[in-house]
């Protein structure tokens, strides 16, 4: 008897399901600034798939809420209310959404950040990872990919290793001490790098030694991604 009891007792007790982005953030009593991140994040997706409209609403319940608070407490400045008219906005391309991703959580299950851009790149003649390690060795080529790691090991002789990466997979490019001097600021502060030089192709693995360095030309930038660097 008294486990059926306290069995109803906590089913009574219980909080059912979110009901909507306001029902989250005054349950949740998350700040402006959580509710932000969690809105881009696409996180109340349940509630509004546009990621726009799901931001405005939230921005909406989190300063609604923070007037009620401060109300409550006379000795606290009152802010604005928000402004609670509905507004229409366009849903987010691709692009966008694999950007708002990693601006929050650093990655996407949308794709890869320059998945998107492909068709600039063909058209630019540039070549995806993929296209690169079906060429053969001692090609030229001209590639384009985001920087996700930088090594200039101490017993290398000033030789510095990239890692290029893009929606098909890495590119290993190795660069001389005189060149790395030449392109040095670009090669250290780019997120998103073009590199042209030689393929080297010896037992399955290859490796871009490069000449030059530059910044791609295409009409939309993808957002800068953090590399893994060792100095």
């Amino acid at each position: 008897m008294a486990e059926a009891t306290g069995r109803r007792i906590l089913e009574e007790r219980a909080e059912k399901p979110f009901g909507s982005i306001d029902d989250v953030v005054r349950r949740a009593k998350l700040d402006e600034g959580t509710t932000t991140r969690l809105a881009e994040a696409g996180a109340f997706a349940a509630f509004d798939s546009n990621r726009r409209g799901a931001l405005w609403a939230a921005k909406g319940s989190s300063r609604s809420r923070a007037y009620e608070l401060q109300a409550a407490e006379p000795s606290r400045p009152l802010g604005a209310r928000a402004d609670e008219t509905a507004a229409a906005f366009d849903e987010l391309d691709d692009f966008e959404s694999i950007d708002w991703d990693y601006e929050t959580m650093n990655l996407s299950a949308r794709g890869h950040p320059l998945e998107p851009l492909r068709a600039q790149l063909r058209a630019r003649r540039l070549p995806d990872a993929s296209d690169v390690r079906s060429m053969p060795d001692g090609r030229r080529t001209h590639y384009a990919g985001l920087v996700i790691c930088r090594q200039r090991p101490g017993t290398a002789s000033g030789v510095v290793f990239l890692t290029l990466e893009d929606e098909t997979g890495f590119v290993n490019v190795v660069v001389w001490s005189k060149v790395y001097e030449k392109f040095r600021v670009l090669v250290k502060t780019a997120s998103f790098l073009g590199v042209t030089g030689k393929l080297q192709v010896q037992d399955g693995v290859t490796h871009l030694i490069a000449d030059a360095f530059w910044k791609p030309r295409i009409d939309t930038h993808p957002i800068e991604v953090g590399s893994r660097d060792f100095h």
